[in-house]
């Protein structure tokens, strides 16, 4: 091919360079590709790059080769970070962060770069304003050989059947997830458009599954300009919007954490740039969780030593009985369950947004059965292939997450309009079929972990809970005669039976104020309840009447309980203790 000497340009505007097409044979699979450039001279010398690494500052170009038959080879798509690779791209004296170029004659202000320049994964300067791994200086960080080539070699060495794409990709096409039963994010995937986080709620909106084994993830918002060839992200609040739409760079601040998508997020938890850090794994509970199957670790054990690394991620939580458990803060969904914690030490160098910083390793599952493990880590993938934790948990969990989900209703009955379970009883739990066809022939293996299976009726299971509150995950797979083909899954933390009353008496009060939770029918009005009062009849207040009398039973059991404990139970009461003086005499 004929070169061409065209000068370099800036880190914000496209370069102009001609492109050249190249036919991709039929039989390249799916794939993370790089082209290596040969310069040849006048008098027929080449110039050959580096081939034993992907790395390379120049004459070389990272390309995805996406699928012919999405979804029908493999059930997994493996998502390059592409927008990171760009935002930390220093090609052209200009990254969103060493020498940032601030644009704002565009509907959305903020620093910008174009993806039409060298680099984006390899062929590139990196930002040079980032620190070099101090555990590994043979490729920059936030390049493609840094942490997604090791998890890419790893997949293939192990017979991994997977298809690619990069971030571009999913912001462009909103259903490109839907033929998969499971996303991998790798490394450091930091920056995300409001179209590409859009498609990933959907897909675990509607079953999908999610591995993140990766840190600081979606936590820089970017907005695409110049027909989807650059990006901007305000990182910082804008010199002068002139009266402009303004979109701010980060997902809290501009009202949507994105807690609600991964389940953690980078300020709760931060990490270490430069030098020696603290070589920190993650302290785990609940090992009877099938993400540690075939382990051989204890409740308390740490294992990666050094796998919470550059960057992490958190929820934020607190402990009960010693369980790490999420408070749900900044939209963190109702079922995250914290499976480790890498909690940094003080005076050890890291850089920390929170007073409780910590990685927190977990999993939680979408009202429509998706289930999303987050690693919460940048440097999962350098233990990945030198870790035999780390190498199993990764195999339990693309195991699983490669079936098709499934949805688990449960422990049922519901209380309040959620699934609870209480110690020391059963409780029911069973398979949401809606999609799938009748008379298929399924067969459902069920484990109760935690707990034990009493009685197992296909679709539906009993299981007898623990007499303490202790963490319990129930799981099932569902097989035709070809085999696996769809896994379900939830976890839970049993109630007290003083949190199940202490409950109780809540729905009572609620019931007896509202009629059976429906407002429009509440015996009890803020403003006029004697009009209300006009409305009674025989038939409501016998109803009121079974409800009182039962909530006279409840709480007359919760205050034996604390009476008992020689406690006043969570809440302080009457400081004249009347109650409690009068039963004592």
């Amino acid at each position: 091919m004929t070169g061409y000497d065209y000068p370099p340009g800036p880190a914000d505007q496209d370069w102009g360079w001609p492109s050249y097409d190249f036919l991709i044979p039929q039989d390249w699979p799916s794939g993370a590709y790089v082209a290596v450039l040969v310069e040849i001279g006048v008098s027929g010398g080449e110039r050959i790059p580096d081939v034993t690494t992907p790395d390379g500052r120049d004459a070389k170009v990272l390309f995805v080769v996406r699928s012919a038959r999405p979804g029908r080879d493999t059930r997994i798509l493996y998502k390059l970070p592409w927008f990171t690779f760009h935002a930390y791209n220093g090609t052209g004296h200009g990254s969103l962060y060493g020498e940032a170029i601030w644009a704002d004659d565009h509907l959305f202000p903020g620093f910008k770069v174009t993806m039409r320049r060298p680099g984006g994964g390899t062929g590139g300067v990196p930002d040079m304003s980032c620190p070099p791994d101090y555990y590994d200086q043979c490729s920059p960080r936030n390049t493609f050989t840094h942490w997604d080539a090791p998890m890419v070699a790893w997949l293939a060495e192990n017979g991994y059947p997977v298809d690619y794409c990069t971030d571009l990709d999913v912001h462009l096409e909103a259903d490109l997830l839907s033929p998969y039963s499971l996303m991998l994010s790798v490394g450091h995937d930091e920056y995300w458009s409001p179209e590409m986080r859009a498609a990933i709620d959907s897909f675990v909106g509607k079953g999908g599954n999610i591995a993140y084994f990766s840190g600081n993830i979606c936590s820089g918002s970017i907005q695409l300009m110049d027909g989807g060839t650059s990006f901007t992200c305000a990182k910082i609040s804008p010199p002068n919007p002139n009266g402009r739409q303004w979109s701010n760079g980060d997902w809290t601040e501009a009202g949507d954490p994105e807690d609600r998508t991964t389940g953690v997020n980078f300020y709760q938890a931060g990490g270490r740039w430069d030098g020696k850090r603290q070589s920190l794994g993650y302290t785990v509970q609940h090992v009877n969780h099938w993400v540690f199957a075939g382990t051989g670790l204890a409740d308390g054990d740490e294992f990666g030593a050094g796998i919470v690394g550059y960057e992490n991620d958190g929820a934020e939580f607190v402990k009960r009985d010693g369980i790490a458990v999420p408070t749900g803060a900044r939209g963190t969904p109702p079922s995250f369950f914290i499976l480790g914690v890498g909690e940094f030490g003080e005076d050890q160098g890291w850089v920390q947004y929170s007073r409780q910083a910590a990685a927190t390793m977990g999993v939680y599952t979408s009202a429509a059965g998706g289930i999303v493990f987050q690693g919460a880590t940048t440097d999962w993938a350098k233990l990945i292939g030198r870790n035999d934790i780390v190498d199993r948990i990764t195999e339990n969990v693309l195991a699983k997450l490669s079936l098709r989900s499934v949805r688990v209703l449960g422990p049922l009955p519901g209380r309040a309009g959620r699934m609870f379970a209480e110690v020391g009883k059963l409780a029911s739990f069973h398979i949401d079929l809606y999609d799938f066809p009748a008379n298929a022939g399924l067969r459902f293996s069920w484990e109760a972990a935690g707990g034990e299976v009493s009685h197992d009726g296909g679709s539906i299971v009993e299981v007898q809970m623990p007499a303490e509150p202790i963490p319990v995950t129930v799981s099932v797979t569902v097989s035709d005669n070809s085999g696996p083909i769809a896994f379900g899954s939830c976890t839970f933390i049993p109630l007290t039976r003083e949190s199940s009353l202490q409950l109780e008496i809540a729905m009572l009060a609620r019931e007896i104020a509202t009629r059976g939770a429906d407002p429009t029918a509440a015996l009890i009005e803020p403003f006029d309840p004697l009009q209300r009062s006009r409305a009674l009849n025989a038939t409501n207040v016998q109803w009121v009447h079974e409800k009182a009398a039962r909530l006279v039973d409840v709480t007359n059991e919760l205050l034996e309980m604390w009476l008992r404990a020689g406690t006043r139970g969570p809440v302080m009461a009457d400081p004249r203790q009347d109650w409690f003086n009068f039963k004592r005499q």
